[in-house]
This record gives structure tokens, C-alpha cells and sequence, in this order.
């Protein structure tokens, strides 16, 4: 069924008009090679959680997705090694249950342009915002969660694989000093939710997505996408 919907969207799609298609081109890789599934699960110390294990195992390990596609297990894999050093994070629990708004721990003015200006003439107001990003992009916060859909800007989407939110999926963008956000889905939800987006933008060349002040959850069941 996922390759019928990604066969239609592309049809629909010469020009490759939505979001980042000339990058993936709707194609998905074969399904994953069974020794990158062992390293990643042995590693895990339990399997992949089941909805995003059946389509790595069955469908296709990354291509086309969500914003830049979903990242194939093995430069999963390496990405965690480059920036940790091994893959010892993801034989931990996750310690992450709710959302972590970096604005709502500093006190964030409400209106953008006010934040951006005290960015610029509030040295402590800018420095606690580094502080939490350098805390958050490091353990025990990287535990657990595997990276699987480029953002875009520095931010990533993560599986939770191991603790007490396994199987959601989570937003990323501690680098930009924003936070980490649940979009209280699981990895198929979140999948065949941009595939019926892709479709709708591919046949009426406009983007379906509501405006909203957090729109990297738009695939997701987070309530702060409709605030």
C-alpha cells in the first residue's frame, strides 16, 4: 500500500513541487539487510518498535518521507556513533515523558519579534538559551531515541525506542534552542499521514497544512500544533 501511495504521488508530481521531493524522489531503499537490524536491536537490548520495525523490515529501510525522507537504519546507526561515540545510548531508557519548551522555561515573550530583540540585547536571556541547548543535545536526553527523519535547520525527528514513551515519535530542535516536542504518534501514523498530505499537495498544488504555531507537528496528535 505505501509504495502504491508514493507511485501515485509521484505521478502526480512530475516536477517534484512538494516539499523536498527532488531529494527523495518518492523512492524508498530495499528493506533493510538483517545485520543492520541485529547491530541496531542488540544495541536497543529489545526489538524495534513494531510499527517502524514492519516498515524497515518490510516496506523500505528510508527514502521517501516526511520533510528531507526517512534516514535508513544504518545512517541511523552512524549518526549516533559520530556523535556519541558509540551506540551505547540506545541501551538506555529514555528519560523523556512530556514536551520541553525552552521558551516556556524561560519566560519567552509571547510575541516573536520581542523575543528576537531580547535575543540581541540580553546577554543572560540568550546564554540560558545556549544552556539548555547544549543540556538537552547531550545524555542522558539523547538516551534511547533514534534519529529517522531529517527536519531540516538542525532539527530531527527520533523514535523513542527504549523507556516509558517507546514507540512515539519526537521533534528535535534542542541545536536551535527550541526543544523537544512528542507529536504523540506513532511512526506509521506519522508516515501515512504525510503521504495522504504529499497527495493533496501534489493534486491541488497547495499545501494542506493549517498555519500554526508549531507546524514541525503538523503529522502528529500534539495539542500545541493548533495553538
Amino acid at each position: 500500500m505505501v509504495r502504491e501511495m508514493l507511485a501515485r504521488i509521484a505521478a502526480a508530481d512530475p516536477g517534484r513541487e512538494v516539499f523536498a521531493a527532488f531529494r527523495h524522489g518518492y523512492e524508498l531503499n530495499p528493506p533493510v539487510d538483517a545485520a543492520t537490524l541485529a547491530r541496531a536491536e542488540q544495541a536497543i537490548g529489545a526489538r524495534l518498535p513494531e510499527e517502524y520495525r514492519w516498515f524497515v523490515t518490510e516496506v523500505g529501510d528510508g527514502g521517501a518521507g516526511p520533510y528531507y525522507g526517512v534516514l535508513p537504519l544504518g545512517a541511523a546507526l552512524s549518526r549516533l556513533e559520530t556523535a556519541l561515540g558509540s551506540l551505547d545510548s540506545l541501551g538506555h531508557d529514555c528519560p523523556l515523558e512530556s514536551d520541553v519548551d525552552f521558551g516556556e522555561l524561560i519566560g519567552q515573550p509571547d510575541d516573536w519579534d520581542e523575543h528576537l530583540a531580547r535575543l540581541e540585547s540580553d546577554p543572560s536571556y540568550e546564554a540560558r538559551f545556549g544552556e539548555l541547548s547544549q543540556k538537552y543535545s547531550d545524555v542522558p536526553w539523547l538516551h534511547g531515541r533514534l534519529p529517522i527523519v531529517d527536519y531540516g535547520c538542525g532539527a530531527w525527528f527520533s523514535l523513542v525506542v527504549r523507556g516509558p514513551r517507546r514507540g512515539t515519535v519526537w521533534l528535535d530542535s534542542s541545536d536551535d534552542s527550541t526543544g523537544l516536542y512528542c507529536l504523540e504518534v506513532d511512526f506509521m501514523t506519522l508516515y501515512r499521514r504525510w503521504l495522504d498530505d504529499a497527495l493533496a499537495e501534489a493534486t491541488t498544488g497547495t499545501d494542506t497544512g493549517q498555519e500554526a504555531s508549531y507546524g514541525f507537528l503538523k503529522y502528529g496528535d500534539n495539542p500545541r500544533y493548533n495553538s
